[in-house]
């Protein structure tokens, strides 16, 4: 076990987001009754962040910051509600490039064409089917464990980014998460206004496309000129790219809950074969084996964090069918029993 409990693997993650998401950060944990500055210290950050919007920061260590904050404040659904209350604007050029857009379809358009400047290795994208439009949302970086907090806290960010062209009693059909729920989905629906549904394929807000032709009621086309030239400008500026190793874990992480996986099924999303992907992760000097017991460990210590959540649920969502099976690969990890290693 590590000495310290507030410790993150792999916090040298290259994954980057701009600063501006921290804007509000600090007061919000302070009205909810903790210390700003200790829950920033501990994830790694410093305070102030938000005064420099445009420089990118460790995603990794602002994923662990509302993470710390739900310790720290004892709301397990921090996310949700900082998510719920933040503004497009807090989303930095991204979300002033959203809101002087002439209408929600450009202001999509932008979003997605430009998420990469915001955040670095992940993904968003707008899918249209049967007049039902998908706006998804996912990480791809494999060194970022426990998601839960990081996809409420998103799509929160992003259906205020829909509120302000549809007004602010407008809400989505649905919405989907990829992980389970903690306990229930009550808060979800609060927050979102609509049926809230986890274990889902995709992180998204589903609404009719219909909504698309909305106008955006701050559209300025010399702000939206001036905000892409700035995105553009930080676009060509170098950054760490992620290894396999990273691109690896992300797919482990999300086939783990449907059970034991294999190489190929892997292998297949990436478009490569089974030998090629051990080859180039040998070269990296990893195996697959190695990355799935990685990634085991890493999210079981992260998931019993959660007090909520059986020894039962937690064994389901690392991909074991039995206890026992859970049991065995956590005293070989931690040399103690899962629930001892709870009750430290």
């Amino acid at each position: 076990m590590h000495s310290n409990p507030h410790y993150y693997p792999g916090q040298n993650s290259s994954s980057g987001v701009l600063a501006s998401v921290t804007i509000g950060l600090e007061e919000f944990i302070e009205a909810q009754g903790a210390s700003s500055n200790l829950v920033l210290s501990r994830s790694g950050l410093q305070s102030g962040l938000y005064k420099n919007p445009n420089r990118h920061i460790s995603l990794k260590n602002y994923i662990n910051s509302i993470h710390e904050a739900a310790r720290a404040t004892g709301n397990e659904h921090f996310g949700l509600w900082f998510g719920e209350q933040f503004q497009p604007e807090g989303l930095g050029l991204l979300g002033f490039h959203a809101t002087t857009s002439a209408d929600l379809r450009s202001a999509i358009q932008g979003m997605q064409d430009h998420f990469l400047v915001f955040q670095r290795n992940s993904y968003l994208q707008l899918h249209r089917a049967d007049g039902i439009c998908y706006l998804e949302y996912r990480l791809l970086d494999g060194e970022i464990m426990d998601r839960r907090q990081d996809a409420e806290l998103t799509l929160g960010m992003l259906n205020n980014v829909l509120r302000r062209a549809m007004g602010s009693q407008w809400a989505p059909l649905e919405v989907h998460f990829q992980h389970p729920a903690l306990v229930d989905a009550v808060q979800h629906r609060a927050a979102f206004q609509c049926e809230t549904r986890f274990r889902q394929e995709r992180n998204a807000i589903l609404f009719r496309d219909t909504c698309l032709d909305a106008v955006m009621p701050d559209a300025n086309p010399m702000l939206n000129s001036i905000t892409q030239g700035s995105m553009l400008e930080l676009a060509g500026i170098k950054q760490p790219e992620m290894n396999l190793a990273q691109r690896v874990k992300c797919e482990i992480i999300e086939l783990l809950p449907d059970g034991e996986l294999c190489l190929e099924q892997v292998a297949k999303g990436f478009n490569l074969s089974s030998r090629t992907l051990q080859r180039q992760l040998s070269a990296e000097k990893h195996s697959f084996k190695g990355l799935v017991d990685e990634v085991r460990e890493e999210l079981a210590t992260c998931y019993l964090s959660y007090e909520r959540l059986s020894i039962s649920e937690v064994a389901y969502r690392l991909g074991y069918s039995e206890i026992s099976a859970f049991t065995r690969a956590f005293m070989r990890w931690k040399n103690v029993s899962p629930s001892d290693w709870r009750m430290q």
